[in-house]
Formats: structure tokens, C-alpha cells, sequence
């Protein structure tokens, strides 16, 4: 009786697990497929962490809604793979503004070894996304704080217009 309850739960598990994944619209699917392969890349130890910043639009360099939707989102994502891996976002904000640097300064050799040792983090997620006949085109890459080097990269492509309009509007320039 036992091994049919259990099996049963397990189905009812999986049932809504497939529900709950066929609700995400094609930008979270995206972003929890990129999250499976960042979670299973070998070139990203078992046990680093990980903290997600910096996604900027890539003509003008500008912080909009959007790149809080990316990092928010795809944190999440990370989160479900890999969970106490991923810094979260209000320390992450914390220490940027105690180092008194906006996302964009992280990037400096000197401040990204600062930021990772008060952050505890190993790596960066980060990227950069564009518009371009409709399509949103958004580059995910995994930096390693201590070197500088890219160690994973990931492309993903979607019609703008499954995207809210408001997405695209400009927001603060990064500095806190």
C-alpha cells in the first residue's frame, strides 16, 4: 500500500511539474534551459557561487527594465538548479554599494577581485542583449571573478513581442 501512495505523489508530482513548466512563456524556457546548462557545464566546479549582474542593452549601454527581468529571472532559474550557489541580488546591491561602483565598474580588473572577495562569489553571470528587426538577441557568459575569463557562453533568440512593452523602457543608470 505504501509503494502505491509513494508512487502515486511521484505522479502527481511529475503532472504538475509538466503543468507548471508549459506555463513559462518562451523567455522562461529559454532561461531555465541556459540554467541547465550553466548547472552542468564542467568548466564550473561543483560548490563555486555564482552571482547574477550586469545585463545591459548593448547599443546604448543603458540600464533598462528589461536587464532586471533578465537577471531576476535568470537567477531564479539558476537558483532552482543550483540552490546556495547563487548570491542574492540585495547583497550583491549591498556590496556594490559599499565598493561605492556601479554594475558596469565590476568589470575592471581591480574592482571585479574586490567585488567577488566581499561578495564570496566565484563567478559572474552577465551579458548583453539587442534589438534588431523584432528579435530580442541576449548573450548569457559566466566569467570567472579571479582571472577574467569567460567560461561559459549561451545565445538566445525571441521575438520581441513576447515581451510586454514596457520592458524596453530605460531605467536608473546603475549607481547606488
Amino acid at each position: 500500500m505504501k509503494k502505491i501512495i509513494c508512487l502515486a505523489v511521484l505522479v502527481f508530482s511529475f503532472l504538475i511539474s509538466v503543468k507548471a513548466y508549459g506555463a513559462l512563456s518562451p523567455f522562461e524556457k529559454e532561461l531555465v534551459k541556459i540554467s541547465n546548462e550553466i548547472a552542468s557545464s564542467q568548466h564550473i566546479p561543483k560548490g563555486t557561487k555564482l552571482a547574477v549582474l550586469g545585463f545591459q542593452e548593448s547599443a546604448t549601454k543603458a540600464q533598462m527594465l528589461f536587464s532586471s527581468i533578465i537577471e531576476d529571472d535568470l537567477a531564479g532559474a539558476l537558483i532552482n538548479k543550483m540552490p546556495g550557489r547563487i548570491i542574492a541580488k540585495n547583497h550583491i546591491e549591498t556590496v556594490l554599494r559599499e565598493l561605492k561602483i556601479a554594475k558596469d565598474d565590476v568589470f575592471d580588473q581591480k574592482n571585479r577581485k574586490q567585488f567577488g572577495k566581499l561578495l564570496s562569489a566565484d563567478f559572474i553571470v552577465t551579458g548583453s542583449y539587442w534589438i534588431s528587426d523584432g528579435i530580442v538577441n541576449l548573450n548569457i557568459v559566466v566569467v570567472d571573478i579571479e582571472n577574467g575569463l569567460a567560461l561559459f557562453s549561451s545565445k538566445l533568440k525571441l521575438k520581441q513581442s513576447y515581451f510586454p512593452e514596457g520592458y524596453f523602457r530605460s531605467q536608473s543608470s546603475g549607481k547606488f
